[in-house]
C-alpha cells in the first residue's frame, strides 16, 4: 500500500484504493483546529480549502471532539454540520466510522498516531486518533473489535495505514511512563538503548491490529516523524507547537 507526499505540498495521501480518499493536511494548509487558539475564521477558511479539494460541502467534514479516550462513534447524515463551528460540537469520541459516501471523517493531531481504516467488504471507513494515552487504553483494538462485531467482519477484511506521527526515537520515556506502558500491556513497544527508554506508539497500535486478526500485509506505517519534519505540526517542537493537522478518510 502507498502513502505518499502529494505534489501540491498540501497533503500526505493514501492512494492505494480508488474507492476512498485518505489524506493528512500539512503545514502548508496551516492549523485546522479551533482548540489551539488560532483565529476562528482562518481555521474555517483552511477547512474550506480542504473541502473544496475533496469536492464536498463544509457540513460534510465531521471531526472528532477527541479527549484521548477509547470511544468510537458511527457518523451518519444526521451528523452533518457537527464540528463545523467549534471543537466541542464534534462527536465525543477518538474514533469515527461511517458507511455513508461523501462524508469525510477526521481527527486532529500533531504527534499522535492517526489510523486510516478501510473495510471494502461493507464498505466502511474509520479514523482513529491514537496518541500515547489512547494507545495505552487500546483504542485501536477496541474500535476494530466493535466494527468486527457490528458488521460481521474478520480481521482480514481490514486495511489500515498509520499516518505521520512521533517516531519512537523522538519519544524518550520516563520511569513513570515505563510503568504505565508495562501496566497497559504495551511492553512490546518499549525499547531501551542502554541509557534511555523509548516508546513506539505506532508499533503498539500495529500489535493491537494484529491481535484483532488484521494481517501484517494489510498494515502500513508512515516513516514521517512529526517532531522533525517541517511539513508537520509537533507539540514537542516549540516553533511548530501551535497548530494541528487533520487526517481524514472518505468513501467516494
Amino acid at each position: 500500500m502507498v502513502f505518499c507526499y502529494n505534489r501540491s505540498m498540501k497533503y500526505f495521501t493514501w492512494d492505494e484504493f480508488k474507492e476512498i480518499v485518505g489524506l493528512t493536511s500539512t503545514t502548508e494548509i496551516g492549523n485546522v483546529a479551533f482548540q489551539v487558539g488560532d483565529n476562528h475564521e482562518d481555521v474555517i477558511a483552511r477547512r474550506q480549502t480542504i473541502c473544496d479539494d475533496l469536492g464536498i460541502d463544509l457540513d460534510h467534514l465531521i471531526l472528532t471532539h477527541q479527549s484521548h479516550s477509547d470511544r468510537s462513534y458511527e457518523v451518519t447524515s444526521l451528523d452533518l454540520g457537527k464540528s463545523k463551528d467549534s471543537f466541542e460540537s464534534g462527536p465525543d469520541a477518538d474514533a469515527l466510522y461511517t458507511t455513508e459516501r461523501g462524508i469525510a471523517i477526521g481527527c486532529f493531531h500533531a504527534d499522535c498516531c492517526p489510523l486510516l481504516v478501510y473495510a471494502p467488504r461493507v464498505p466502511l471507513v474509520c479514523i482513529i486518533h491514537a496518541g500515547y494515552q489512547g494507545t495505552l487504553k487500546h483504542v485501536t483494538s477496541k474500535t476494530i473489535k466493535t466494527l468486527k462485531e457490528k458488521y460481521s467482519l474478520k480481521g482480514e477484511d481490514f486495511f489500515v495505514h498509520i499516518g505521520p506521527s512521533r517516531q519512537f526515537n523522538s519519544f524518550k520515556t520516563t520511569e513513570e511512563d515505563k510503568k504505565k506502558i508495562f501496566d497497559a500491556g504495551c511492553e512490546k513497544a518499549y525499547r531501551f538503548d542502554g541509557e534511555s527508554g523509548f516508546f513506539d506508539t505506532a508499533f503498539s497500535n500495529v500489535n493491537d491490529l494484529v491481535g484483532e486478526g488484521v494481517p501484517f500485509k494489510n498494515i502500513t506505517v508512515s516513516s514521517i516523524d512529526t517532531v522533525d519534519d517541517d511539513r508537520c505540526f509537533s507539540a514537542h517542537t516549540p516553533e511548530k507547537a501551535y497548530g494541528r493537522m487533520i487526517t481524514l478518510i472518505m468513501l467516494k
